[in-house]
C-alpha cells in the first residue's frame, strides 16, 4: 500500500498504468506522481496507455464510482482502485490483466503560512498581509512587534488582514516581527517569524 502524507500542501496521487498493446503480452507498471493543491482534498487518477482497439475495460474505486478515470474531493483513508482489462479475440472474452491498486492517504493539519512582507502603498497590490489558512484555527491569536518590542498590531479568532496601520497610523518601513498562536487559550503552539512593511 502506498502512503501519502499530507504536510503543507495536499498531495494529489495519479497512477499510471500502461498495458502493452500486442496481445498475450501483459507489461504493466505503477508509478506515482504527486501534485500538490494548497491545503485542499486529495485526488487520484489512473491512466492507461496504448490498450488495443477492441479491449474491454473496466474501472472500480473503492469509494463507489465506476468507469472514471479519476476521483476528487478525497479524505484521509484507505482507498483501492480494481483495474480489470478483457481482450476480444473473435468472441471468446480473455483476461489480459486484473489488478487492484491500493493507496491511503494520510492529513497532516495544514500549516499557517505568514507573508515575509506587503507593501501598504495604496496601489491595490500587496497592500495588505496575507496569511494563509488562517481560517482554519478559528482561536488564532496574533501579536506583531516592531524592533523595540512595541506592540504595532494584535488579533485574535477573526482576522481582517493588516494594513500596516497601529491606532489609524501608517508604522514605519521596517521589520517587524510576529508570535502567532494556532490555539491563543494554548499557547504550546506557536508560529513565529518576521515581517518587512515596504512603501
Amino acid at each position: 500500500m502506498n502512503i501519502l502524507t499530507f504536510y503543507k500542501k495536499l498531495t494529489s496521487v495519479f497512477l499510471f498504468c500502461v498495458v502493452n498493446s500486442f496481445f498475450g503480452q501483459n507489461n504493466y507498471t505503477i508509478t506515482f506522481d504527486k501534485i500538490d493543491e494548497m491545503c485542499s482534498k486529495g485526488s487520484a487518477g489512473i491512466r492507461i496507455d496504448t490498450i488495443k482497439s477492441g479491449d474491454i475495460l473496466t474501472v472500480n474505486w473503492s469509494n463507489g464510482q465506476n468507469n472514471v478515470f479519476s476521483i476528487n474531493s478525497l479524505d484521509a483513508g484507505n482507498y483501492s482502485v480494481h483495474v480489470v482489462i478483457k481482450a476480444q479475440p473473435d468472441t471468446v472474452l480473455i483476461t489480459k490483466k486484473d489488478t487492484v491498486l491500493k493507496f491511503k492517504i494520510e492529513k497532516i493539519e495544514c500549516p499557517v503560512v505568514v507573508s515575509n512582507h506587503f507593501t501598504p502603498n495604496g496601489d491595490n497590490y500587496n497592500d495588505y498581509l496575507q496569511i494563509y489558512n488562517i481560517e482554519k484555527y478559528p482561536k488564532f491569536a496574533l501579536y506583531i512587534y516592531n524592533k523595540w518590542g512595541q506592540q504595532v498590531h494584535h488579533q485574535k479568532e477573526s482576522y481582517t488582514p493588516w494594513d500596516g496601520t497601529w491606532n489609524g497610523v501608517k508604522v514605519l518601513d521596517e521589520t517587524y516581527y510576529y508570535i502567532f498562536y494556532y490555539d491563543g487559550g494554548d499557547k504550546s503552539k506557536v508560529l513565529k517569524g518576521d515581517i518587512t512593511i515596504l512603501r
